[in-house]
Order: C-alpha cells, then structure tokens, then sequence
C-alpha cells in the first residue's frame, strides 16, 4: 500500500444512524515513491476532465488489505512487508448522532508480523474468532495460530504448510475457523483443513467445470460452510458445493469484472457488485437471480450510483436485520434497505441531511432503499462487528500528505 497513516474509527450505533468513534492511527510504512498500474476506462463518466478528477480514481487500492476477526474485535493490517494485529477499542457510553463518545478500554497493538525475504506480501486473513493468521507471498504461504492473553499474543508458525499453490490471490478462512480457502491461478481453489492440533492439511482442489485461463481473485463462504463463490479476472462467478466438494453452478456471466462479493448469512443469497456499479442479487439454492434483483435491473440504479468512480470493494450483511447490507467505496459505505424502494433519478439519492429536516410521516414517505454515509473519507475498510457496531479505517488525505517524501526535482534546459 502507498506510504501514509492509517485511522481506525469504531463506529456504534442504531441504524441507520451513527452514534460515536473511537479513532485510532497506525505507524507509517517507510515514505517512498510508490506506483500503481490502473486498467480501465479513466474518463468515462467524468464531466470535469481534470488532473484532479483523474488522481481520485487512482489514489486508493480497489482490493481489501484489512481484515477483521468480528468475534475476537480484532483487525488485521496489510503493508507490503508486514502485517500488523490490533485489538479493537470499547467504549461504555451511549450519546446522541454525532457525538465522539470517551473510551472506556483504548485500542490496543499486539503484534507486529514482518515478512522473511524481499518478495511483498500479496494477501492476507484472520479468521473469525483471532486465532489464525495466514498470508501469502509470490512463492509461499505462512499459516500461523495465535493464542490470546489479555497482555500479550503468543504466536506459532504451523510447520509443514502443503504447498498447493506458489502464490495465494485471495485467502479466506471458514466461518466456524475450521478450513482455509486458498485462491490460485487457473480458477482453481486449494482447502486446507485446520486441526485442533496447529497442524492443518490439504482436503482437496475445487476446479471450475470448464477450463479456466484465469486466476480465481475473489472468495466469499457462506455461515453454513456449504456453498463458496469464487470470481476470476474476467468476471466468472462459479459456485462450489462445500459439501459434495464439488461444482454447483455458475452465475450467468455479465460483462463486467466483480469487485466484491459475500453469501447472506441467513437466504445464502449471493450478493455481487461489478466495477460498472451494477449490484446482483443471485439465488445459490434456485440457481437463478432473485425477484429483488431482477425488478433493480428493470428499474436500473440510480444515476448518481452509476456514476460514482471508485469501485464497491466490500459487502457484508446486518446479523439482525435479513433486508439490509452494507457496501462501501472509497468515498462513501452505503446501508442498502432492500425493504424500502429504490429511488427514482429525480430522487435526491444522498438524502440523510434533508430526511432529519422532516417530520416522521414525511420521512417515512421519502426514504428509499440507499442510505449512504460520506462522513469518514477515502475509506480502506468498513465492516459489522454486531447489529450495534460497526468498524471504519479510513485514510485522511492530510496525513497522506505529511507522509510524502520531497519533491524530485528535474532540471530543465533551454528555459
């Protein structure tokens, strides 16, 4: 990742609405010229064709390198060389939207992991419940188990990890912290099995039906551990029957890559999200897409949806609440109420300011399905802890700024 400071901000609230923050910052990666290869249509949906407007669609990375262990309120770092582990702030006090509530008990760090060798660090994961860490590089992938004290982490290297694959796109751990998901070229998935013991072994090789020239790059298992959705490079979605260990289906191919992806804890609906900002909605069991996400095709987005130029990298799913879930860009997390309608064009599409401003029979009549949130920018990560919580890292463009190196300078003659 470029060099700059991460923050972490803990945000509790009822939903939609967003209660307090327990913002914490992360130690740099060493300053650095750093560059970024971007492949895609720059100009496209932009009405000001200005350097400003081009940088904002290159500045982030449009792939996860945060993770989060919900059940052990841990978060998971990715730098280049290193990863970093820290433990989550609480908070006892309740206050009003907008408050920054004290804390109670401060963020904690508990282990910096550096990588052996000049290769990067091209992926990373922490299972639900703390206790694995795994990551890969070009060439190996490292698996180790972690027990937590209230002080301090113990951490173990598992030894004699098989060597399925030379370099992981994507790792992804099971739900119940039981099997990992190793992505690997050819569309093909290894699952390793984590035993009780530290040790883990290979349990078999998922392969798309047909032959694959490219890589699997996104993952999402369902709660049940009984269906896994892999996405490669070209938009191929191929759905797994965990339990049969083998291929259930594939979505229908649309003509735009995937940039995230998740299984719905409660329908095992499958949720995708394309780089052109179409979202889907497919039913795994029906093998078909849902009647929600054929009427949204048949109505179409919002045009301000459509038009946002940072792709959707992250879904996840309110525990409570089956009709709601959140996604979220750079610029913005979005709390999608499937219940509610969709706007129409002439809607304002961003409209949580103007909806306080109304009495409650005039809200209700004026919500509609997206209640987007912009208040913490560029974003790196959001996800739910529980139905009360939610965390955020965003990546304050200032601090980004204190972090760059000089200026290189070029002399030039004849001026």
């Amino acid at each position: 990742s470029p060099a700059g400071r991460g923050r972490g901000v803990l945000v509790s609230s009822e939903w939609p609405l967003f209660d307090g923050r327990l913002p914490f910052s992360l130690p740099p990666p060493p300053s650095g010229l750093d560059g970024q290869l971007v492949i895609r249509p720059l100009m496209e949906k932009v009405e000001s064709r200005s350097y400003e407007a081009t940088v904002r669609k290159v500045t982030f990375p449009h792939r996860r390198l945060v993770s989060c262990a919900r059940k052990a309120r841990l978060i998971l770092f990715q730098y280049p060389q290193q990863l970093e582990l820290w433990r989550l702030g609480t908070t006892s006090a309740t206050g009003r939207d907008g408050e920054v509530l004290p804390v109670s008990c401060p963020p904690e760090h508990l282990l910096q992991l550096k990588n052996k060798g000049p290769e990067h660090i091209l992926s990373s994961c922490i299972s639900a419940c703390g206790t694995w860490i795994a990551y890969s590089t070009a060439s190996r992938l490292c698996l180790y188990r972690a027990q937590l004290a209230s002080e301090h982490v113990a951490l173990q290297r598992v030894p004699k990890v098989p060597k399925v694959a030379c370099g992981a796109h994507q790792l992804l751990f099971s739900v119940d912290s039981t099997r990992l998901f190793v992505a690997s070229d050819w569309g093909s998935v290894h699952v390793l099995q984590l035993l009780q013991s530290g040790a883990c072994k290979h349990l078999h090789t998922l392969r798309p039906g047909s032959e694959s020239l490219e890589a699997a790059v996104l993952l999402a298992v369902s709660a049940d551990g009984s269906w896994l959705a892999v996405a490669n490079g070209s938009g191929q979605v191929n759905i797994y029957d965990l339990q049969k260990a083998k291929p259930h289906c594939v979505v229908p191919v649309y003509n735009c890559p995937v940039t995230a992806l998740a299984i719905h804890p409660v329908t095992n609906n499958l949720v995708m999200a394309h780089s052109d900002q179409q979202v889907f909605e497919f039913s795994i069991l029906d093998k078909a897409y849902t009647a929600w996400s054929r009427k949204l095709q048949q109505q179409g987005l919002h045009r301000d949806w459509l038009e946002r130029d940072t792709p959707i990298t992250h879904i996840a799913f309110h525990p409570q609440r089956a009709d709601q879930m959140l996604l979220h860009d750079t610029h913005m997390f979005c709390l999608l109420d499937k219940s509610l309608p969709l706007p129409e064009d002439t809607a304002i599409l961003c409209n949580q300011p103007s909806l306080k401003q109304l009495s409650k029979t005039a809200r209700h009549s004026s919500a509609h399905a997206f209640k987007i949130c912009k208040k913490y920018q560029p974003l790196l990560f959001v996800d739910l802890l529980d139905e009360q919580s939610l965390v955020v890292v965003e990546r304050p463009v200032m601090d980004i700024k204190a972090q760059l190196p000089p200026p290189v300078y070029q002399k030039k003659f004849g001026t």
